[in-house]
């Protein structure tokens, strides 16, 4: 009798496992995704190999800021930055926290122009203007080819004053990252705009599974441009016998590449977002798993593992340094590493302090 019993108890919950197994899968998904396969990820050896070199990093500016996704550096050597709530803020080398203006968007990338002012890739609001003098938002620009930006990334701006940007996707929105991570439908675009002429952008690359991170060699002749969604990083030649042509740099990258750098001795700092994850990796080549993912809530999707993660790379792709935080306990999610004055500071989309280490 007792036997009966437990068979009766294990088949129910196996009806019911299977009930919501085929519940979860019927669910009405937001994607309609396409089958891609990655490469196995690349072992963590060499210049990858596991390390903690970001635990000793200095935490600033903890609980005074909220989301720096970007860093940027003015001539008077005053570190600038984004915030999750809208804000542009300039970090004060005694510890405050000045806010200059609310963009009433969400603030990415950032740079000075040669002209002085500040130019913002707002995710929500376009490419924008802020001239510090008088300080107010101007949208330059919020389309290209009739398609709205649905989330301006980041920017690099020429010496001309010449300002490349990138849309990471032309149907998913800041808050829909993995959305378009797991539809590998490319959408995201790489553009060109003159603020002087106040033209239209010119669309450089295309066709990008979110269009990320941006760098130009110290020359101009080359943009890197980091594809997140594809673990790999692009160049695109700007001048010379190939320009136009757009060629890989370096892929199947240990994680997902976001900002990136030149340095002073012409090497690329990458920062990564977040590790590869083997379950993603796993359901890519499968659509309906895919789809049956982003039909889930985002409280029973799988978490981004949190482990810190910044690699130093050469012009053709070499990895040539790791810098690590494994437990991402100190330093989770790093979205930027800037390199100024010897000192690498980090910036991080979700955290709530940057950090800077000692090089």
């Amino acid at each position: 009798m007792e036997r009966r019993a437990v068979v009766v108890v294990l088949r129910t919950i196996a009806v019911s496992l299977l009930a919501l197994l085929l519940t979860w899968l019927a669910l009405p998904s937001p994607i309609g995704s396409l089958a891609w396969i990655p490469s196995p990820a690349p072992a963590l050896d060499g210049a990858y190999r596991t390390n903690e070199a970001l635990v000793s990093a200095e935490r600033l500016y903890a609980g005074s800021v909220s989301g720096p996704e970007d860093i940027a550096f003015d001539k008077d050597g005053h570190a600038w930055s984004g915030l999750r709530d809208g804000r542009i803020v300039r970090l004060e080398n005694n510890g405050a926290v000045t806010e200059v203006l609310n963009t009433g968007g969400r603030p990415l990338g950032l740079e000075h122009g040669p002209d002085g002012a500040l130019y913002v890739a707002d995710a929500r609001r376009g490419l924008l203007r802020i001239d510090l003098k008088d300080p107010k938002v101007e949208v330059l620009v919020a389309e290209a080819e009739g398609v709205g930006f649905h989330c301006l990334n980041d920017l690099e701006i020429a010496r001309d004053g010449t300002i490349y940007f990138s849309d990471s996707s032309a149907v998913w929105g800041i808050d829909q990252f993995t959305e378009d991570v797991l539809d590998q439908r490319p959408s995201g675009r790489v553009l060109k705009y003159d603020p002087i002429a106040r033209g239209e952008p010119l669309v450089l690359a295309r066709d990008l599974a979110f269009a990320n991170g941006l760098a130009l060699s110290a020359d101009e002749s080359q943009l890197f441009i980091a594809e997140t969604g594809r673990y790999r990083l692009w160049r695109l030649w700007l001048s010379g016998d190939k320009r136009n042509l757009k060629e890989v740099v370096t892929e199947n990258l240990p994680g997902f590449p976001d900002n990136l750098q030149i340095t002073p001795r012409g090497t690329i700092w990458v920062a990564l977002y977040a590790t590869r994850k083997r379950l993603l990796d796993w359901i890519h080549p499968y659509p309906f798993l895919k789809d049956a993912t982003a039909s889930l809530p985002n409280w029973l999707r799988p978490e981004t593992p949190r482990w810190g993660f910044v690699i130093e790379i050469d012009a053709n792709g070499v990895p040539l340094r790791s810098l690590q935080d494994p437990s991402g306990e100190h330093i989770p999610h790093v979205s930027a590493a800037k390199e100024h004055d010897g000192l690498l500071w980090l910036g991080s989309l979700e955290g709530n302090h940057l950090s800077r280490l000692a090089l």
